[in-house]
């Protein structure tokens, strides 16, 4: 029975699998056939783009190499599935697809050896621009020279001849000046136009740069008479004639024309080419489907017959059950007991009862099944002891995975700790570079206000700003660091813009004069004169921007050029700070890394420039953070060139915020305590009070001020709020509980703000910041409760008003320092008249005089001018004469100097 059933069954399953090999072997062939035409096509579109982005002939002829065998290869798989399928109709394949590859392969070969010969012609032609560049700069020098040269002679003339130089000066020298810095502008023009042209790959870009190159080279032409120099006339017009050569026949525009034709033929043929390769595809896919509908058919025909096979097959099955009946009774005479048996034990092992073995009965089926049972029996048993192994390592690794646990917690407990550590660090260094920078901002407004000469006290006064603009990028350090966040706060101010740019000028100066490279500012002349917006920024952005033009330019000038324009929309001024070199510049990889962070020029780390990289990228973030724009352009061994644009206001010039240099003279008398544990902030505040006629005492710490502050009456009491030796809000609440003492002021180096919610909670009347502003402590000062009387000595009238008329005219610090001045020579002088043979008693004595002559001291130049002219010693009676004029002297001078408010010496005291 069963071998009945199983020969029917083999039969039908033999048919079938004929009917489905016959479909396989003429359906999958052309399947894969038709696939592969497509990715072939596909792989066309991509080969002809190569054509044209190859580099090489070698490239080339690789690339059309494989286009043409793909093509081959499509023709080939075509042939086999229309011998497959059978051929259809095709139409007519003209022009042959050879003859295409053939055709763009010829085009790319043009195409590439003009685009090298263009490339050739534009680095001559570079290297022309170059030169003419230079040789244009010398001459603008030159004629710049010429107008300072013409303008010195002015100097020279009489009244009657400067209205004739001035004239000849207009119309000759300026007007020259003018035409030669339009020349200079028409030459940066042409190397950018004829750049532009020999990359453009269009005829009509080409034609339009050419017009636009030829009209500039024409306008050069015509400015070349301005220049001074005869051979440089020579040299200009020789360079430009290669320019002209360059629009001429067979100059590179023709070549670039020829070049941009060459890729539009490649273009067309590229597109034909593809449009027959997708017709084959096409066509290859209608193969395919006439192949699928034809096994339709045949998977029909064949359901059909296997239909009919299980009828047939059914019937078998019917016979197959009848003979099944009949072997019942004997299957289950012969076999039940022994299954039962069988499912009695299997029963056994699910429960657990895994050593008892089951008899094998015979050597049948139900004899396999019995050693069957006893082999799962066994491997049941292993696996039960696996299972306790398992339990027992799961028990182990759950332990493991705790103690990993509590590691981990540890370990994030620790990396906490450390993150703390590290902002407390920040910004215990922010701090910590604040306090000199404090004392060096103080120090240089004391050399201001000592400095007599105009030119040092520029230099002052340029130092002073650059030291508090560092202050200011150092207070947003110490803000990142104690707020966990970049803050960017606006800082918009007042400012003068000649002013910014005169500082900036400055720097440049200093910065290329030390390289040995020319430093030029060029100022728009309508520029507004006064703007507002985020002035620490912009220089921060110009400076850096400064500082990398001259690091990376080992030759050649620097240029720092102003312009602006007004916004469309608003009317608001729109700034652009350019910043040019003529240095090793970028290659286009390092151009798209400039702003990233840590990223330098290969040739910049080759020639050995310092800096990490990170001036660009600090740049791009505080222009975002102004709501401006940095843009820049470079080519290697020609330069660079930044512009930085900025979006700002009109400015007010009466709400612009002077530096304060000049110390108020409006504390005389008053007696402070200055608590501060840095000496240079001693030496600050101290220079700061005694201008301002105070009486100072210091105190190095918390305790010699709390002793000083219980043994005298003091007026004002500065207490900085880090002292080493007690927290300043601790000696605060001690010094309160002092009778009769003046205002507590509090010093910080923090960024604290003086609210009235801080000074209740320190108690304290005012918190200043650090660094002292003399402005600050005027104001303190004049707050208090005036003075006690005082008894200053008489100051003779004539002396008083000598001191008061320098006031006037020359300033409180400069007449304070003549008084100290003369004060403090007056003994070595006395003491070179009384000691010095004839000669040396005489030129002291007129040198006395003459500085006494200063102060109106009459009585005493008078007898000076006696010792002056004594031919020998001088006798007892002479010198104590002489010792009791310099005494009055003294003596008047110090209480006119008082009078007049002025300190006359230093009278700190420190404790």
């Amino acid at each position: 029975m069963t071998l009945m059933v199983g020969g029917i069954s083999i039969a039908v399953n033999r048919h079938l699998i004929k009917t489905n090999d016959a479909m396989m072997a003429r359906s999958l062939p052309a399947v894969d056939l038709a696939s592969r035409i497509g990715a072939s096509a596909d792989l066309v579109g991509s080969l002809a783009a190569s054509f044209v982005n190859a580099n090489a002939e070698t490239e080339l002829d690789r690339a059309a190499k494989v286009l043409a065998d793909t093509v081959a290869g499509i023709h080939d798989d075509m042939a086999k599935l229309q011998s497959l399928i059978g051929r259809i109709a095709t139409p007519d394949d003209s022009p042959p697809i050879s003859t295409l590859v053939t055709q763009m392969t010829a085009d790319a070969r043009d195409a590439l050896i003009l685009g090298q010969s263009i490339a050739k012609v534009r680095n001559r032609l570079d290297q022309q621009a170059q030169r003419l560049s230079l040789l244009l700069a010398q001459q603008l020098d030159l004629a710049r020279l010429r107008i300072t040269s013409a303008i010195a002679d002015l100097y020279m003339q009489d009244g009657s001849a400067l209205r004739p130089r001035l004239d000849r000066m207009a119309d000759d020298y300026f007007f020259s000046f003018e035409r030669i810095g339009e020349l200079v502008r028409a030459a940066d023009l042409i190397r950018i136009l004829t750049a532009q042209m020999t990359e453009a790959e269009t005829s009509g870009a080409i034609d339009t740069l050419a017009a636009d190159l030829t009209r500039w080279i024409n306008l050069a032409d015509q400015r070349i008479d301005y220049l001074p120099m005869t051979a440089a006339k020579a040299e200009s017009r020789a360079l430009l004639q290669d320019f002209r050569a360059a629009l001429g026949t067979g100059g590179v525009a023709a070549e670039g024309v020829r070049r941009a034709q060459a890729l539009a033929r490649i273009g067309s043929a590229s597109a034909q080419l593809h449009n027959r390769i997708q017709a084959l595809a096409q066509r290859a896919q209608a193969l395919r489907q006439a192949a699928q509908r034809d096994n339709i058919a045949r998977v029909t025909a064949a359901t059909k017959l296997s239909e009919r096979l299980s009828v047939g097959l059914f019937i078998a099955v019917g016979i197959a059950v009848l003979l099944s009946a009949l072997l019942r009774a004997y299957v289950r005479r012969q076999l039940v007991q022994r299954m039962a048996n069988v499912s009695r034990r299997i029963i056994a092992v699910a429960r657990g009862d895994n050593d008892t073995p089951i008899s094998i009965s015979g050597n049948d089926e139900i004899g396999r099944m019995e050693k069957a049972l006893n082999i799962l029996r066994r491997r049941a048993a292993e696996a039960a002891r696996l299972r306790n192994r398992l339990e027992e390592a799961v028990i182990a690794r759950t332990g493991d995975i705790l103690r990993e646990m509590h590691d981990s917690n540890a370990a994030r407990a620790e990396a906490e700790t450390a993150n703390l550590r590290k902002s407390q660090f920040l910004a215990r260094m922010s701090h910590e570079i604040r306090t000199p920078l404090n004392g060096f901002i103080g120090m240089l407004n004391l050399l201001v206000l000592d400095e007599q000469r105009p030119d040092e006290r520029a230099r002052l006064h340029v130092a002073l700003e650059s030291a508090r603009n560092l202050l200011e990028i150092t207070n947003d350090i110490l803000t990142f660091a104690s707020a966990g966040e970049e803050q960017g706060g606006s800082t918009d101010v007042h400012f003068f813009l000649r002013k910014l740019i005169g500082q900036l000028a400055l720097q440049l100066e200093a910065l290329a004069g030390a390289k040995g490279l020319t430093a030029v500012v060029d100022l728009a002349e309508d520029a507004p004169p006064v703007l507002f917006g985020d002035l620490v920024k912009i220089r921060q952005v110009v400076t850096n921007l400064i500082s990398n033009a001259v690091k990376y330019t080992p030759s050649g000038r620097v240029s720092l050029l102003i312009d602006h324009a007004r916004d469309p929309a608003t009317g608001a001024p729109v700034l652009a700070f350019t910043v040019a070199d003529t240095g090793v510049g970028m290659t286009r990889a390092a151009a798209d890394r400039a702003f990233d962070a840590y990223s330098r020029a290969a040739s910049a780390r080759r020639a050995g420039v310092e800096g990490a990289g990170l001036g660009l990228a600090i740049s791009r973030r505080l222009t975002e953070q102004i709501g401006g724009a940095l843009d820049f352009e470079s080519a290697p061994g020609v330069g660079s060139r930044f512009t930085l644009t900025v979006p700002l206001k009109v400015g007010d010039p009466a709400r612009i915020e002077e530096a304060q240099t000049v110390v108020p003279l409006s504390a005389q008398g008053r007696s402070v305590l200055v608590i501060e544990d840095h000496p240079v902030n001693r030496m600050v505040a101290r220079g700061f009070l005694e201008r301002m006629g105070c009486r100072v005492t210091e105190a190095v710490d918390a305790a010699a001020g709390l002793r000083a502050a219980k043994a005298q009456h003091f007026d004002l009491l500065l207490i900085d709020l880090g002292l080493p030796d007690m927290p300043g809000e601790a000696l605060i609440a001690k010094l309160r509980e002092v009778p009769g003492q003046g205002a507590l002021v509090a010093l910080t180096a923090h960024l604290l703000d003086d609210s009235a919610e801080s000074r209740a909670a320190l108690g304290v009347s005012v918190i200043l910041t650090k660094p002292l502003s003399p402005r600050a402590l005027a104001e303190v000062l004049s707050g208090l409760s005036t003075p006690g009387p005082q008894t200053p000595a008489a100051a003779p009238p004539e002396v008083l008003a000598a001191l008061q008329s320098d006031l006037k005219e020359i300033g409180a610090a400069e007449t304070e320092a003549i008084v100290r001045a003369f004060l403090e020579d007056l003994p070595a002088a006395l003491h070179q008249i009384e000691t010095a043979p004839p000669d040396g008693r005489r030129r002291a004595a007129h040198r006395l005089k003459g500085a006494a002559a200063n102060f109106r001291l009459t009585e005493f130049c008078t007898l000076l001018a006696r010792l002056e002219m004594l031919p020998g010693a001088l006798s007892a009676a002479d010198l104590t004469r002489l010792r009791a004029g310099a005494d009055a002297t003294r003596n008047a001078i110090e209480a006119a100097a008082v009078t007049a408010g002025l300190q006359p010496a230093s009278g700190a005291t420190s404790l």
